[in-house]
């Protein structure tokens, strides 16, 4: 009778931890559980070329040309990226081969070269006057011009999101958007911080909060006071 009792109860146990990782794994995005996501490529350097190595199986090269110089390579999640002194070369998951994207001859020739920034989906570029964006999602370019008399301040990302901050104004993004979502300041207005998650990015300043969404089309503004 014990013995049986005692098979009941483990059995209980058994199906109660099943139920606990069913409820665990509804957060699951897709893309990884609770944001963390898989690193799928490897990046590496050759003579006279870059090679991708995605899920261990696929390999994807792009020859550089005469006097092109690799400056910065990363990759994370589902993305890589490497810039040259000419151009931009991502590769995603998804993609069949590098994707290209021609630097400007004054961003070419910039030194420093662009600000890099790396999510597990997203590449970004930031220059002085030109915001550059991959997204591994879309498999597609996206570029924000910064106005002339304003400059770019702070730039952050994460999974899904990016934005960038200039003296003026704000500027968001999202996986699969394509597209920046643009928010002006008010004459008087500072930063404070800016905070990001996953799926969105809330910039404080010393007026209100404002919050960018990845499935949202605008900032959301909440007042301090």
């Amino acid at each position: 009778m014990h013995k049986i009792q005692h098979i009941i109860v483990f059995a209980l146990a058994l199906l109660s931890g099943i139920g606990g990782y069913t409820s665990a794994f509804a957060d699951w995005n897709g893309y990884g559980r609770y944001g963390a996501v898989e690193d799928v490529i490897d990046i590496h350097l050759a003579d006279g070329e870059v090679v991708a190595v995605r899920d261990g199986r696929h390999v994807h090269r792009e020859s550089l040309g005469l006097r092109e110089n690799v400056l910065w390579k990363s990759a994370q999640g589902h993305v890589g990226a490497v810039l040259t002194n000419r151009r931009l070369l991502a590769v995603s998951r998804t993609t069949p081969g590098w994707r290209s994207h021609t630097l400007r001859i004054e961003e070419a020739g910039e030194d420093p070269p662009p600000d890099m920034l790396i999510s597990d989906f997203l590449v970004m570029a930031v220059t002085p006057r030109r915001v550059i964006l991959f997204d591994g999602l879309a498999n597609a370019w996206a570029t924000k011009d910064i106005p002339l008399h304003d400059s770019v301040s702070q730039a952050a990302i994460d999974n899904h999101v990016a934005a960038i901050v200039t003296e003026k104004r704000i500027y968001g993004v999202a996986a699969r958007r394509g597209r920046f979502v643009e928010q002006r300041f008010s004459s008087d207005e500072s930063l404070v911080s800016v905070t990001t998650r996953p799926h969105s990015i809330t910039v404080r300043t010393n007026r209100q909060l404002l919050i960018f969404r990845s499935r949202s089309p605008f900032w959301e503004r909440v007042s301090l006071g």
